[in-house]
């Protein structure tokens, strides 16, 4: 009787956590193995230690999100020629695996190695009549960058803090999207919206492409067709 109440309990949260996609999913035609991965909330103390580590402060929809599951994880297949092919992946890294993009540099490097630091440029903003866009993150001290979503090697899912000063606590943060010509991209000034992003895209292959200025891949284009 209590495995069947704690059964019900967690449908219960994944159905909030998921926002009603899986059954959405396993409704579909041709999408078979829908899995959600069952996580159990983070502590406090962790987040607490996440953010003194980090000098910087988890903006209160991804607290909130990691008090209820520490990570998520949800992959489906489609059905193609009586074989199961994956295809969707929707993931947010857990508290201990929101690392910074940036290691620190070891004392063993070379003291004139390149660093990603340097593909930092400002791009000037002589255009007119648009509307600017959001500065983008920057490589070196003047941001703090940490993986969402590795994305499968397609480019990274990113919570940034801007303008940073050395010591002093960050507090605003956005998501962007690191493509893999290191190119950043703005995805949503909140975690809800892109949470509320990645569902509605299903976790289809290179879904972030879509909002970038030349779009997935061709063969992840093909991938996606077959929905």
């Amino acid at each position: 009787m209590e495995d069947t109440k704690d059964a019900f309990v967690f449908k219960g949260v994944a159905e909030r956590l998921t926002l009603g996609i899986t059954r959405i999913l396993e409704n579909m035609p041709g999408v078979v193995d829908v899995r959600f991965a069952e996580r159990e909330p983070a502590e406090k103390r962790t987040l607490l230690f996440w953010e003194q580590k980090n000098t910087c402060i988890l903006p209160e929809d991804l607290r909130d999100f990691y008090l209820t599951t520490d990570g998520f994880t949800l992959t489906w297949s489609v059905k193609v020629d009586d074989e199961c092919v994956p295809l969707g992946c929707m993931m947010i890294n857990s508290v201990g695996r929101l690392c910074p993009l940036l290691q620190p540099i070891s004392v063993f490097s070379l003291p004139n190695a390149p660093s990603l630091a340097d593909l930092d440029w400002e791009e000037s903003s002589s255009e007119t009549g648009l509307e600017p866009a959001p500065s983008a993150p920057h490589f070196d001290s003047r941001s703090r960058i940490y993986e969402l979503d590795s994305c499968g090697g397609n480019g990274k899912v990113c919570l940034v803090y801007k303008n940073c000063t050395p010591g002093v606590v960050a507090q605003h943060s956005e998501i962007w999207f690191l493509d893999r010509s290191l190119c950043w991209h703005f995805l949503t000034a909140t975690f809800t919206a892109y949470y509320r992003l990645m569902i509605t895209h299903l976790g289809l292959p290179e879904w972030q492409y879509a909002y970038t200025p030349y779009g997935p891949s061709p063969q992840a284009k093909v991938e996606n067709g077959r929905m």
